[in-house]
């Protein structure tokens, strides 16, 4: 096996933690309950041995392939005993046995809010998350979030300066989705990767609950920004409760059905977020607020191009839309388009009767699209 550095664990304990990890149907909270029974790996496999279920142990030629994997793919394994493993994750029943990260490994150790929602989301809503997000960064919390569209992306780009964890349903080496790739690789500057799965799997269905348990364990609390009741943030915010962490939403127009789960979320007592203010007094309370500083946006210069309006992208835009108005500088920044663009699209659909322009020259969706 490749020289590694494993704090506090002898290669030996490292091979019987991943083979105990990694037995079939070994989830975490066995996993657990096996150290508690049998006090260390060695002795929980030696039991699985003398009563003859040698054939769901992994071999040890299985083990170092794997550890061996990981370090050519720069990937770190933290076992739930290895002092960088994060704290607050620890404290579930069902904490992962083993974390693969892909980045900076200290940031584990640091204080975290996940921020989730809506990947087919509205303007506003990525925008908002992203003002927060870099808000949060700036007081010293690391926004955690999963990697998706919409508002998990806007979540790590906000606080990439700062250091943000992306909590991935597949491998850490699996970049999903495939246009995410560049953020991917921004992340982990500062920033890390992170998955209980092994490398090389690809995420399906049924991993992503597991993923967002993880999103909340991490954290001290979960901010839902848009989100609908069918959500998969609601699950999040299913096992924030459990957890005993706080949850936020961020409230939206009634009439969207993107904003119902986290609208529900708040009339279920979930803390109302207008601004990071609401977040930092209830997370960070001894935090000076009157040194926080409002994030200054930054300004897109489009290219000169000839532009035809694809169809695609118009449908893109209105569902970007609801009732809140919104700058056409919001819809240019998130298409990485110019103005004028951006007001040849809104032309089309306004004379279509699909969108309503305001007196300030903002846009959102008409009566006629609810």
């Amino acid at each position: 096996m490749k020289s590694a550095s494993f704090p506090t664990m002898t290669e030996k304990q490292l091979i019987s933690w991943l083979k105990l990890a990694h037995c079939k149907n070994v989830g975490p909270v066995t996993f657990w309950q096996a150290i508690e029974r049998f006090g260390n790996c060695d002795e929980a496999l030696a039991w699985l041995e003398n009563n003859g279920r040698t054939e769901v142990i992994p071999t040890d030629k299985q083990v170092y392939h794997l550890v061996n994997e990981c370090h050519k793919k720069n990937v770190t394994l933290v076992t739930g005993e290895d002092p960088r493993y994060p704290r607050r994750l620890k404290e579930l029943r069902d904490a992962p046995a083993v974390l693969f990260v892909k980045g900076q490994v200290d940031i584990l150790q640091s204080d975290m809010v996940g921020m989730v929602g809506a990947r087919n989301c509205s303007f506003m809503a990525k925008k908002h998350a992203q003002i927060l997000a870099e808000s949060l960064g700036k007081v010293g919390l690391t926004v955690v979030s999963g990697l998706a569209r919409g508002i998990d992306r806007s979540a790590h780009l906000g606080s990439l300066e700062s250091g943000t964890i992306a909590v991935v349903a597949g491998g850490v080496d699996i970049i999903y989705p495939p246009e995410h790739e560049e953020l991917y690789h921004d992340i982990q500057r500062n920033g890390c990767i992170i998955s209980e799965m092994l490398i090389g799997m690809k995420p399906s269905s049924n991993h992503f609950p597991r993923r967002n348990r993880i999103i909340s364990g991490l954290s001290d609390g979960v901010v839902v920004v848009e989100a609908a009741m069918k959500s998969g943030s609601l699950i999040t915010t299913k096992y924030a409760l459990e957890q005993s962490r706080e949850v936020f939403a961020v409230p939206g127009s009634p009439q969207d059905p993107r904003c119902h789960g986290s609208n529900h979320l708040l009339k279920q007592g979930a803390h109302l977020v207008q601004t990071v203010e609401d977040i930092i007094r209830v997370l960070k309370p001894e935090f000076d607020l009157n040194t926080l500083a409002e994030p200054e946006a930054e300004p897109y210069i489009a290219s000169n191009r000839d532009f035809a309006i694809p169809a695609t992208l118009k449908e893109e835009i209105l569902l970007g839309l609801n009732y809140t108005p919104v700058e056409i500088s919001f819809i240019a920044e998130d298409f990485r388009l110019s103005t004028q663009e951006v007001m040849a699209i809104v032309l089309e659909l306004e004379l279509e009767g699909l969108i309503v322009r305001q007196a300030n020259g903002t846009v959102s969706i008409s009566n006629l699209v609810a």
